[in-house]
This record gives structure tokens, C-alpha cells and sequence, in this order.
């Protein structure tokens, strides 16, 4: 995957572009998948990129909108 669906924001953005592919690959099935948002936000904070458990939960509830792959994202 060379980006991110939808409109991910900067923060999303940043931290997706500062990644190598294989953590690209890792990432993004926690991002659109169901993995807790909080959970997922203190695992990116502990590897040095700044999110919030809301930024995450509003790009899914932006893809859900869209019709996108993270219909079952909370």
C-alpha cells in the first residue's frame, strides 16, 4: 500500500510516510481494522509519533462515511 484511503490528515499522514514498509504493512490493518483506537494511539506514541485515540477515530468514522474499508472500525 503506497497510502493511506481516504483523507488521512497530516498527523496520519506523517506518521504513515515516516514508517518502512514493513511496519506500512503491519500498520494498516489495526488502522482500518478494529484494534481499540486508544490502544493503537498509546503503541504509536510509545514509537515516538504523537496521535491521539480521536484523530484515529475520526479518520475511520471518515472512511465508514465514505463507504471505505473500515466500515466495522469504532
Amino acid at each position: 500500500m503506497t497510502e493511506l484511503p481516504g483523507d488521512p490528515g497530516p498527523t496520519l499522514t506523517d506518521i504513515y510516510a515516516a514508517m518502512t514498509e514493513a511496519e506500512q504493512v503491519a500498520f494498516v490493518p489495526h488502522l482500518l481494522g478494529e484494534t481499540s483506537a486508544d490502544w493503537l494511539s498509546l503503541i504509536l506514541r510509545k514509537g515516538g509519533h504523537d496521535v491521539s485515540a480521536t484523530t484515529i477515530r475520526t479518520y475511520r468514522r471518515a472512511l465508514r462515511q465514505e463507504g471505505g474499508p473500515s466500515e466495522r472500525a469504532a
